[in-house]
């Protein structure tokens, strides 16, 4: 309450989308196209977010920060972030990588794989395309 008028939640979520407006000039057209042009990844990403509360309570840190950084890897370098349809899963040290790719995104993503602290051994479940 200030001045006297009470507080609404409707005037709180009015102020808030004034600052995140401010923050991140994106109108909710584009959030939502861009949600729309990238949602395998998001969906990807959501996935993999249960999958790591999960392994956090179980006790299996190492994987799910091995797993973050590969996927993290896989989706910011150029050669690799338009890959669609590559999964990784980071299960007691072993990544196991798949989906359908082409041969040097192939090597890439288990050269990335070999390469990421934390990953022990590799699970190559690609399938590559002709």
């Amino acid at each position: 309450m200030s001045r006297g008028v009470p507080t609404t939640t409707a005037g709180k979520n009015g102020r808030m989308r004034k600052i995140l407006g401010r923050v991140i000039p994106v109108s909710t057209t584009a959030l939502a196209l861009f949600a729309w042009q990238h949602r395998e990844e998001l969906v990807d990403w959501s996935a993999f977010g249960v999958r790591a509360a999960a392994g956090l309570a179980g006790g299996r840190h190492e994987d799910v920060v091995a797993e973050a950084r590969l996927r993290a890897k896989l989706s910011t370098d150029k050669r690799t972030r338009d890959s669609s349809g590559v999964s990784v899963v980071v299960r007691d040290g072993t990544a196991k990588l798949t989906g359908i790719v082409d041969e040097a995104t192939r090597t890439l993503a288990l050269a990335f794989a070999r390469r990421t602290p934390g990953v022990t051994a590799v699970d190559d479940q690609f399938d590559v395309l002709p």
